[in-house]
């Protein structure tokens, strides 16, 4: 269900520790089934994480990336819930993509943010140059047939203009995919889900997503070297 015993192991202690510290919200320490996919390669590129530092686990299922790191965490693969531990099951292909483009494509961990804030428009996954400008623009889905039709409707809808400020309402996810391009407009985009990350080459005016065989690694987009600190967030809002 969980992909791995190890994984599914790690999320029922979890689950566990959640319930020990929310009893007055919580009623068991359960986990609760998923209806999502969980890629067995997702979870490996998650341990993978763990074990070369770019992940830190907290109880309760919390965790940090390298980038903007908390005491007790920034995210939770849990959500509390009156049965149990609900899985966040967006988080573990997002965790699989930042972990790869580290430790596979070569782009330094000082340059990758995840689940970048507000002001820098809620991206999802952000890989930036040395002037803070986002080159590689994620977008991560629990769902990978989600991620094909989400991207083909983005461009059917607003391949020749950007949605006006009246139409970035919350809830309607093609819109919202199609603002974050107009506004940033990456190089590249990545779309994310359970055991798929699929690259194009991004442009706009007219908006246009090309497919390409993977993103390219970080040497041959000169981003292979780490800048002197850690990159905030930019400011994109």
């Amino acid at each position: 269900m969980f992909g791995t015993s190890r994984f599914e192991g790690h999320l029922r202690e979890s689950s566990r520790e959640l319930f020990s510290a929310n009893r007055d919200v919580m009623s068991s320490a359960d986990l609760l089934p998923t209806p999502n996919d969980v890629d067995v390669g997702d979870v490996d590129l998650f341990f993978r994480g763990i074990e070369e530092g770019l992940i830190n686990l907290h109880p309760g299922g919390r965790f940090n990336t390298r980038d903007r790191p908390t005491a007790d965490g920034r995210w939770g693969l849990l959500s509390r819930s009156k049965r149990g531990g609900w899985f966040n099951a967006e988080y573990l292909p997002q965790l699989a993509a930042y972990v790869e483009a580290i430790l596979d494509l070569g782009y330094p961990p000082e340059r990758v943010l995840f689940e970048l804030p507000a002001v820098s428009l809620q991206l999802d996954l952000a890989i930036l140059d040395d002037t803070g400008r986002v080159v590689v623009l994620g977008e991560a889905k629990r769902s990978t047939p989600a991620l094909v039709t989400l991207a083909l409707r983005a461009i059917e809808r607003f391949g020749d203009a950007a949605p006006s400020d009246e139409t970035k309402r919350r809830g309607d996810e093609q819109r919202q995919l199609a603002w974050r391009l107009w506004a940033v407009a990456p190089d590249f985009t990545w779309l994310i889900g359970p055991g798929h990350r699929e690259a194009f080459v991004t442009g706009i005016d007219p908006l246009r997503l090309e497919s390409l065989p993977r993103l390219p690694p970080a040497a041959e987009l000169g981003l292979d070297h780490a800048p002197a600190e850690q990159l905030p967030p930019p400011r994109l809002a």
